[in-house]
């Protein structure tokens, strides 16, 4: 029978829950009622009303913390068990994700990106790579049904908060929110006729190419140890992104990416199905 279930992704910058259907038959279908908050800032209550605001005294069989900023999980925890019929769990590497964990420090692994590898292996199968635009952009590599690693680099909002930072003209730019260069990829200036629309050009075209040559040298890396199949080609490695700045980086790129919002709550909400199942309680960290 399907439950519903709280899944709380806690990032560096914002905060995103919504409401899973989690159950033995019915599987987990899209997240609803998406909010974010941000991190840092919001008060409990805040985070009162978004979690009122989701679950519209709704009855709640469970929920699921992944923090990547332990300082905040008290908070959401307090607010989780009062929501929730089951304690509130949080993510930790210990726990069941349906795949194997080949990583010689599985403790250091961010919650959110076992998250988004469990939930990017389950969608779409392996070998594939996820990348997750959030304040830091990072890559991880399932194959084999294994979590092998990934790279990380610096997100696109650290990249503008550092130009403005060290340098004494330069704007603070919020990308999300800037409106001087086209969605369309091919309709866009490569020649900025202002600072800011420079800077959002930069940031575009750079990170379309970081994620191409990151993608094309990992592809390159999973070929080199994969055992070829008998009678047959290697599968393709599939390339998907989440995260708050997917969309604006990649829309009208030419990769073979798929970008898919709700990948690292959907993750969670798997981990939530597969622990639940194997235990009445799922245990903390």
């Amino acid at each position: 029978m399907a439950e519903l279930v709280i899944v709380v992704d806690v990032g560096n910058t914002s905060t995103t829950l919504g409401l899973a259907r989690a159950g033995r038959i019915t599987g987990i279908g899209r997240i609803s009622g998406i909010r974010r908050l941000p991190t840092r800032t919001a008060r409990r209550a805040q985070i009162s009303a978004a979690l009122a605001g989701l679950t519209r005294a709704r009855p709640v069989a469970g929920a699921v913390l992944c923090s990547v900023v332990p300082e905040r999980n008290r908070l959401w925890l307090s607010e989780l068990r009062a929501c929730s019929a089951r304690p509130p769990s949080v993510v930790h590497h210990r726990m069941n994700f349906g795949l194997r964990i080949a990583y010689p420090d599985p403790a250091s692994i961010g919650a959110d990106r076992l998250a988004n590898a469990c939930g990017a292996a389950q969608r779409y199968g392996s070998p594939v790579i996820v990348a997750d635009f959030g304040t830091a952009l990072t890559f991880d590599v399932v194959d084999d049904n294994a979590y092998l690693g990934g790279i990380i680099v610096p997100g696109l909002p650290l990249m503008t908060d550092y130009l403005a930072e060290k340098t004494a003209l330069l704007p603070h730019l919020r990308l999300e929110c800037y409106h001087g260069i086209p969605r369309n990829l091919r309709a866009m200036p490569v020649i900025g006729k202002s600072t800011r629309q420079a800077m959002a050009i930069g940031a575009r075209l750079g990170y379309i190419g970081m994620v191409r040559e990151i993608f094309t040298r990992l592809q390159r890396a999973l070929s080199t140890f994969a055992d070829p199949p008998a009678g047959g080609k290697s599968p393709s490695v599939r390339l998907c992104a989440t995260g708050g700045y997917a969309a604006w980086a990649l829309a009208g790129c030419d990769l073979p990416v798929r970008i898919d919002p709700d990948l690292t709550l959907y993750g969670i909400a798997r981990i939530y199905e597969l622990n639940r199942l194997a235990s009445p309680r799922m245990p903390g960290p």
